[in-house]
């Protein structure tokens, strides 16, 4: 017995001690499952049934069986389970929030349209905007982020921005928390969009420069992004005049972004151009790869 105990994993010798102990009472029957050593790097799995006789000395009737490929096969399905579990937590989860966004950007629009046709194409194209960004979601694994960098060169060549008068600076790989993604890019689809439309990307003379960094600040070193978004050589409406563009994307940078998100923002019309700021606090997985790095 105790060659057999020296071939086991600690918890199947300290089954097969009670049995040599008698703990295990006359007539008693038994069904286990022990982790036996096959060699210095393997082992298998045997199932012991059987029945404890009285007698002297004391005997053990039963059987065993090598339940190894039954026991890495329930081990799989569980591993499947609880990530099937993940998984549809996150996507109840996704399908919350992107139903909150949706429907808080149609209020918004709807306010700020005179007639059904106004409605329309402004309604259209943030819901693009909102379905770039679900695409770029649906592509990940479930503990996979979304980085700035590829956010915000994913919305400019969706609306064709990218040229030579767009400047981006910053580190690449600032992972964004996923909860955060859909309302944070909405702001940044306003901004470029009226960059378009009226600012640095309609006029010639228009220059766009986008810079972020990452710091690592706060009790327990809680990683932000701070984003600039700068445009100039923009000739600014004069002043008295209605505003052009800016309603919608200002009402998300100053007031969504800080009530759901947390972050701090600021935007000011300058004399030659829209500065925006927004800093907000990003996945903490970033914080581990810059410590790594």
């Amino acid at each position: 017995m105790s060659l057999y105990a020296d071939l086991m994993h600690p918890e199947g010798a300290m089954w097969l001690a009670d049995v040599a102990l008698k703990n295990i009472a006359p007539g008693e029957e038994f069904h286990t499952q022990v982790q036996v050593a096959r060699g210095p790097t393997s082992s298998r799995w045997v199932e012991l049934r059987g029945r404890a006789e009285l007698a002297t000395p004391w005997i053990i009737n039963g059987v065993s069986f090598d339940v190894t490929e039954q026991k890495l096969a329930d081990q799989k399905l569980r591993a499947s389970e609880e990530r099937l579990q993940v998984l549809v937590a996150e996507l109840q989860h996704r399908t919350r929030n992107l139903m909150g966004v949706v429907r808080s950007m149609a209020d918004r629009t709807l306010r700020r349209s005179t007639s059904l046709d106004d409605f329309t194409p402004a309604f259209k194209d943030r819901l693009l905007a909102l379905a770039r960004v679900q695409g770029l979601l649906s592509r990940m694994n479930t503990w996979e982020r979304i980085t700035f960098d590829e956010l915000i060169r994913t919305e400019l060549m969706a609306l064709d921005a990218e040229s030579e008068r767009v400047v981006l600076d910053g580190p690449a790989n600032v992972m964004l928390r996923s909860s955060t993604v859909q309302t944070f890019s909405m702001a940044l689809h306003e901004l470029a969009t009226n960059a378009l439309k009226y600012g640095a990307l309609k006029q010639e003379a228009g220059r766009l420069l986008i810079s972020w960094q990452l710091e690592i600040s706060g009790e327990g070193g809680v990683p932000w992004l701070h984003v600039d978004w700068r445009e100039c050589g923009v000739a600014m409406p004069p002043e008295g005049a209605p505003a052009q563009g800016g309603g919608l994307g200002r009402e998300l940078i100053e007031r969504a972004l800080p009530h759901q998100l947390g972050a701090r923002t600021t935007y000011v019309m300058e004399p030659n151009g829209v500065h925006c700021t927004i800093s907000l606090p990003v996945s903490e997985r970033t914080r581990a790869e810059t410590a790594d790095a």
